[in-house]
């Protein structure tokens, strides 16, 4: 077993699952409703059943190990522009291998974005990865269309896991699309399930992603806009380990 592998593993050392609350999206949209206190959610949640966390490298600078002690810490290694830019085809990697590291971070997370230019995407993904991987350092990879209404289209969803598995993925982060089983069946890579914007039938939607072979879930608006964001990833976690 290479280091690599071994890291990979203990992603999934609960009940080989991986299940994490997603707290990135102020990189992109600025203030969002709910994480308003980063560092006061993450203490509640730290104490849920939830694996772990994918955070912004600046926020995972100010955490307090003990806060975190034991939780897995995916960190956004790639940056979108803003809510304000009309580009939002090119996601580059801008956080090295050694500062993951120092960071504390158990994997790296990049944007694989899909469209009429996403020559530049793939290979910032496959760069980005040659570089984490030489470090030991496992990398989800995240599969958007540059066209976001896109984003669940079945086949754009099928293709683009395949792309980022082919590129050196070692687990993709998807959305729930029409005949799901297919693009899980078709990644040699685990699956897990991206949230989205909230979803009423959240719950439904996850169920359907287990039956269909996926090994996680990364939910965020879901979980932290939720009324009773603990009950519900208590709810997620008995779908995703039983």
């Amino acid at each position: 077993m290479t280091g690599l592998e071994r890291n990979v593993a203990n992603l999934f050392s609960n009940k080989g699952c991986l299940f994490v609350v997603a707290l990135d999206h102020p990189q992109f949209f600025g203030p969002v409703e709910g994480i308003d206190k980063p560092l006061e959610l993450i203490e509640r949640l730290s104490m849920s059943k939830a694996d772990g966390f994918i955070l912004n490298p600046g926020i995972t600078r100010l955490l307090d190990a003990s806060t975190v002690s034991g939780k897995k810490l995916i960190v956004r290694s790639s940056i979108g522009g803003s809510r304000f830019s009309d580009y939002k085809t090119f996601h580059p990697a801008v956080v090295s291998a050694e500062s993951l590291l120092d960071l504390g971070a158990d994997a790296a997370i990049l944007m694989l974005v899909l469209g009429d230019r996403d020559y530049d995407s793939m290979e910032n993904v496959a760069r980005a990865i040659d570089e984490y991987h030489s470090l030991s350092i496992p990398v989800v990879v995240e599969v958007l269309a540059e066209d976001f209404s896109k984003t669940s289209d079945p086949d754009l969803v099928k293709t683009g896991a395949r792309i980022a598995a082919e590129l050196g993925a070692d687990v993709l982060k998807v959305f729930y699309t029409e005949g799901f089983e297919a693009v899980v069946q078709g990644c040699p890579v685990p699956v897990i399930l991206a949230g989205g914007p909230r979803n009423l039938d959240v719950l439904a939607m996850a169920r359907s992603a287990v039956s269909c072979g996926v090994k996680g879930f990364a939910f965020g608006r879901n979980i932290f806009q939720s009324e009773d964001p603990a009950k519900l990833i208590d709810e997620l976690d008995g779908i995703i380990r039983g």
